[in-house]
């Protein structure tokens, strides 16, 4: 039987962590779970019932979803110190993304039944990461707020403006290779 390696150390050096008393991080131990992860390893699957939800403490993470024809759309990577499945955490629905690793990683995941027990034990420490889980949420979801802002800023631009927020962001129009000629941006689509 493979002894439960302790996630109070990984816990201690992370930033996100740095509010919490000694006390609290000792209570808050027991219901993370170290995982370490290899290049390729996959966390989380899309419409995976896996309400549970990760903090990287080491390595990086990537999230997509899985297209039709074999194609994929990147979302994102996150590294040491960011969280992935916290939607799922609030609202204990399917995951909505693919999370794999990218390179050798180790995460502390807490599933929801867990956080739900010190949540409604009425406990502190639920509230505190609960704070960050939604203050992170809020952060993209100003970034999106921004995009769509800029995006929707001049309607005559709103197509060239989407396009080139889909070649930035996600890759899926080739390797985001735009040229202009006689003053006409020419996406090259790889779809």
């Amino acid at each position: 039987m493979q002894r439960r390696e302790d996630p109070l150390p990984y816990m201690q050096q992370l930033p996100l962590f740095k509010g919490f008393s000694p006390t609290e991080l000792e209570v808050l131990s027991t219901v993370f779970l170290v995982r370490r992860l290899a290049p390729g390893d996959m966390l989380f699957k899309e419409n995976e019932a896996s309400a549970s939800f990760a903090i990287i403490v080491a390595g990086s993470l990537e999230s997509f979803k899985e297209l039709p024809g074999g194609r994929r759309l990147e979302l994102g990577a996150s590294g040491a110190g960011g969280i992935v499945g916290q939607k799922a955490l609030i609202d204990g629905k399917k995951q909505m993304s693919m999370v794999k690793a990218l390179a050798p990683s180790i995460i502390l995941e807490c599933n929801r039944a867990d956080f739900l027990r010190l949540f409604k034990a009425d406990s502190p420490f639920a509230y505190k990461i609960l704070d960050l889980v939604i203050t992170d949420l809020s952060h993209r979801l100003r970034s999106m707020d921004d995009i769509l802002d800029k995006m929707l800023s001049d309607p005559s631009k709103t197509l060239t403006s989407v396009l080139d927020a889909l070649a930035q962001v996600s890759g899926l129009l080739g390797d985001g290779e735009t040229e202009e000629q006689d003053g006409v941006k020419k996406y090259h689509v790889d779809i």
